[in-house]
C-alpha cells in the first residue's frame, strides 16, 4: 500500500462524509459574518484590504473545522480499534502519515474555498440592501487572500493538530490544542506590536494579520478601495517562515511516531509484566472453569426499587463517574494549568491604562475586566468541548448499548452528566481565580479581596456558564453528531453576536443568556445592577429548564434508526415528570418574561440599540438654528450635591452667575434641563438656576 492509495482512500472517505459539507456550510456562514463585522468604516465594504483581513479572521475561527478534520484523520484508526491490524500490514510509516495528512489538508483546503464564496455572497447582499457603501467588484480581491493567508495558516494549524492527534491517539487533545493555538495566535499578534525590531515584528505573527496591517497601515482611503493586496515581500516572507515551522512539526512527528500497536513510551519490562499477569490470570480462569460443580447454583431474585431516593443515587453516581473519568486524565490537569496561565497572560496589563493612567491591579479590575470579559471565550470553548465529551463518552467507548440497557431514566442520565459539567466549570473558575491572584502578587499588590472574586466567579459568571452549558448539551443531543454539534453551538453563539451587532434583535428577552450587564465600584459595590440581572437570569434559567426537557426527550438510547424514530420516541416519552417539568418551565417563562417586559417596555421607555443616538439627533435637528445665538458665560458657580447611592437619588442645589462677554445684546437666555423620570414615583426633578445681571447687554 503506497502513499497514493492511502491518500485516495482518505480523500474519498472525507468527500463522501456528510459532515464535510456541513463544515463547508458552517464556514460559508462564518465568512458572511466576518464580512459584515468588518464592513463598517470609511473604505468600501468590499475593499481588498477588508476582504483580506476578513479572510484571515474566518480562517482563525475555522480552527474548529481544522481540528475536526485533522483530528478525525489522526485518531480514527485508534478509535475504531483497527490499529493492531493496520500496523501489521506492509505499510510504511511515511506513507501512512503522509497520505492521511495530505488528504485531510486537501479536503480542508476545499472546504476553506467557501470563505471567498461567502465574502462574494455577502457583497451581493450588502449591495442589494445598500446598508454600507460597496465598491466595484473585482474577482482578484476575493481570490488573493486564499493562497496568501488562508492556505498557509491552514497548513500550519493542520500540521500542529495532526501531530497532536497522532501522538496522543485521542481527539480531546486535538481540540485542546486548537484552543491553545487560538490563544497563541492572539497573544502573538498582540506581542508583535511591542517588538521594536521591525523585521522580527513582521515575522513573529503566525497568522499574518499584524503583518498585513503594518503593510497597509499608511494606505490612503483611495488606495484601500482600489489597490489589491497582492503579494508584498514582507507578507510572503512571513508566510514562508511559518511554513518552515509547519514542516519542522511534521518532521518531528515522523521521528516521534512509532508504527506499532503498543502505546508510545511503554517499556519492554512493562510489556513483559503485562504478559505475565495475563498468563497467570488465564491459568486461574481455566482451572476454575474445569472444576466440576458440586450442586446447581440458585440465582436470587431481587426486587428493584425506583423511588426518589434511588433516582438521586443514580444521578450522583453518574455525575461522580463522569467527573472522575475527566479529572483523572492528565489532559485535564493541563487544562487547569492552562486556564491559570492564560488568565495571567491576558490580564498582565490590566492596570496599565485606567482612565488614561497606570494603577495597581486591584481586585475590581482583575475580576471585572480579566475574569469577566477577556478570558470568557476560552471558558465557553472548554464548556462546548466537555459537553460533547460527556454526551458521547459511552458511544465513543462502544459501551453505549450495555449502559443504555440499565434501568436508568433518560433525565437521570442527562442530569448526572450536566452536574459533572457544572463541577468542571467550577474547577475552571478556581484556576482562573488562581491566575488573577498571581497577577496581583507578581505586581506586588497583596490586598486580595477573595470575597469579590467569589461573587464574580461563583455568582455572576457561573450563572452565565451554566446557562451556556445547558444550551451546549441540548445542541449535542439534538444534532446527534459530536463535531457538528460543536459547529452548531459556535454558529448559535455567533448568531447572537451578529443579531446584536446589526441591530436586528437586541432585546435581552430574545437573545439567550444575555442581560443588561453589571458594573462594580468601590463606592457602592454592584449598586442597582444585581436586581435587573437576577430577573433576566431567572427568565433564562426557565428557558434552560425547557432545553433540558427537550434534551431528555431526544436523548439517544441504544441504536437509533433515524430522525423519524427519534421524534416518535420523544412523543412517547412526553409524560409524567417530563411533562410536568415542561409545563413548569413554560409557566416560569411566561411569568418571568411578562414581569421583565412590563418593567423594561411599559414602566420605562425602551429604546433599541440602533436608536441609541436618536434623542441627540432630534435635539440637534430641533435646536440647530440656535447654534450661533449669543449666550452669556458662566463665571461663577456654587453647587451643593448630595448623592444617595442606596436609593438611588441625587439632590443638587446651587446658583450660577452669568456674564455677557459677547459684545452684543442678548435678548433671551437658553437654559437646557436634563430631566430624568424616576422609575418608582415618576417624579420630575428640575434644577432652576437663579440668573443675575452682569457684564454688558
Amino acid at each position: 500500500m503506497k502513499l497514493r492509495e492511502v491518500f485516495r482512500y482518505e480523500l474519498e472517505y472525507r468527500l463522501r462524509s456528510v459532515s464535510t459539507w456541513l463544515y463547508a456550510g458552517f464556514l460559508f456562514l462564518i465568512a458572511i459574518w466576518t464580512f459584515l463585522a468588518t464592513a463598517e468604516g470609511s473604505a468600501y465594504a468590499n475593499a481588498p484590504v477588508r476582504i483580506a483581513g476578513g479572510s484571515a479572521i474566518a480562517g482563525v475561527i475555522g480552527l474548529l473545522v481544522t481540528a475536526a478534520i485533522f483530528g478525525d484523520a489522526a485518531v480514527r484508526d485508534f478509535a475504531a480499534e483497527m490499529d493492531p491490524l493496520l500496523f501489521t500490514s506492509p505499510l510504511r510509516k511515511g506513507d501512512y502519515l503522509g497520505g492521511r495528512f495530505l488528504a485531510a489538508l486537501t479536503v480542508n483546503a476545499v472546504v476553506m474555498l467557501t470563505v471567498p464564496v461567502g465574502h462574494f455572497v455577502a457583497t451581493m447582499i450588502v449591495g442589494a440592501l445598500q446598508s454600507v457603501t460597496v465598491g466595484p467588484f473585482r474577482i482578484l480581491a476575493f481570490v488573493q487572500p486564499w493562497p496568501l493567508l488562508v492556505l498557509p495558516n491552514l497548513i500550519l494549524a493542520g500540521a500542529i493538530l495532526y501531530a497532536i492527534g497522532v501522538l496522543a491517539r485521542r481527539v480531546v487533545p486535538v481540540y485542546l490544542g486548537a484552543i491553545v493555538l487560538f490563544i497563541t495566535y492572539l497573544v502573538a499578534a498582540n506581542a508583535a506590536e511591542q517588538i521594536t525590531n521591525p523585521v522580527l515584528a513582521l515575522l513573529s505573527d503566525p497568522i499574518g494579520i499584524h503583518t498585513l496591517e503594518v503593510t497597509t497601515r499608511y494606505w490612503s482611503e483611495a488606495e484601500q478601495n482600489a489597490r489589491l493586496v497582492g503579494f508584498p515581500a514582507e507578507l510572503v516572507l512571513n508566510r514562508a517562515v511559518w511554513l518552515v515551522v509547519a514542516a519542522a512539526v511534521l518532521t518531528l512527528l515522523y521521528r516521534r511516531f512509532r508504527f506499532a500497536h503498543a502505546p508510545a513510551g511503554t517499556t519492554r519490562r512493562g510489556l513483559m509484566a503485562v504478559v505475565g499477569a495475563n498468563r497467570s490470570r488465564a491459568k486461574r480462569v481455566v482451572a476454575e472453569s474445569i472444576e466440576p460443580l458440586a450442586r446447581p447454583v440458585e440465582v436470587p431474585r431481587i426486587a428493584g426499587t425506583f423511588d426518589f431516593r434511588m433516582t438521586v443515587r443514580q444521578t450522583l453516581a453518574i455525575a461522580r463517574r463522569s467527573l472522575t473519568e475527566i479529572m483523572a486524565s492528565r489532559w485535564f490537569i493541563a487544562v487547569l494549568l492552562g486556564c491559570a496561565g492564560v488568565t495571567l497572560l491576558m490580564g498582565w496589563n490590566v492596570g496599565d491604562t485606567v482612565f488614561d493612567t497606570s494603577t495597581w491591579p486591584v481586585t475590581m479590575l482583575v475580576a471585572g475586566t480579566v475574569l469577566a470579559r477577556r478570558v470568557t471565550p476560552i471558558i465557553y470553548a472548554l464548556i462546548a468541548l466537555y459537553a460533547g465529551e460527556l454526551v458521547w463518552k459511552n458511544r465513543d467507548a462502544n459501551v453505549d448499548e450495555i449502559v443504555d440497557a440499565a434501568p436508568v431514566p433518560e433525565g437521570v442520565a442527562l442530569l448526572g452528566r450536566f452536574l459533572s459539567l457544572v463541577v468542571l466549570i467550577a474547577a475552571l473558575q478556581v484556576a482562573q481565580m488562581v491566575g488573577g491572584i498571581l497577577i496581583q502578587a507578581f505586581h506586588g499588590y497583596y490586598r486580595l479581596e477573595v470575597g469579590l472574586y467569589l461573587e464574580v466567579l461563583f455568582g455572576l459568571k457561573l450563572v452565565d456558564y451554566v446557562l451556556f452549558a445547558a444550551l451546549a448539551m441540548t445542541i449535542q443531543v439534538l444534532v446527534n453528531h459530536k463535531y457538528l454539534g460543536h459547529m452548531a453551538l459556535l454558529l448559535a453563539f455567533v448568531s447572537v453576536l451578529t443579531l446584536r451587532m446589526l441591530g436586528i434583535v437586541d432585546h435581552h428577552l430574545l437573545l439567550y443568556g444575555t442581560d443588561p450587564g453589571w458594573t462594580y465600584s468601590e463606592m457602592n459595590g454592584f449598586g442597582p445592577f444585581i436586581g435587573p440581572w437576577a430577573w433576566f437570569k431567572a427568565y433564562w434559567a426557565a428557558w434552560a429548564l425547557l432545553l433540558a426537557v427537550v434534551a431528555a426527550l431526544f436523548w439517544v438510547r441504544g441504536r437509533e434508526p433515524g430522525a423519524r424514530h427519534r421524534v416518535a420516541l420523544a412523543g412517547a416519552r412526553f409524560g409524567g415528570s417530563i411533562a410536568r417539568a415542561a409545563g413548569g418551565a413554560m409557566v416560569l417563562i411566561i411569568v418571568l418574561g411578562g414581569f421583565v417586559f412590563y418593567n423594561t417596555n411599559i414602566l420605562n421607555d425602551y429604546r433599541p440599540g440602533r436608536d441609541a443616538g436618536l434623542p441627540q439627533a432630534q435635539y440637534e435637528q430641533r435646536y440647530k438654528h440656535f447654534e450661533d445665538a449669543p449666550q452669556p458665560t458662566i463665571v461663577d458657580a456654587k453647587l451643593r450635591v448630595d448623592i444617595y447611592p442606596d436609593r438611588p437619588a441625587v439632590d443638587i442645589r446651587g446658583s450660577y452667575r452669568l456674564v455677557n462677554q459677547t459684545g452684543v445684546s442678548i435678548d433671551s437666555v437658553h437654559v437646557m434641563f436634563d430631566v430624568h423620570r424616576s422609575g418608582h414615583q415618576g417624579a420630575l426633578d428640575l434644577v432652576r438656576p437663579r440668573l443675575e445681571a452682569g457684564g454688558r447687554g
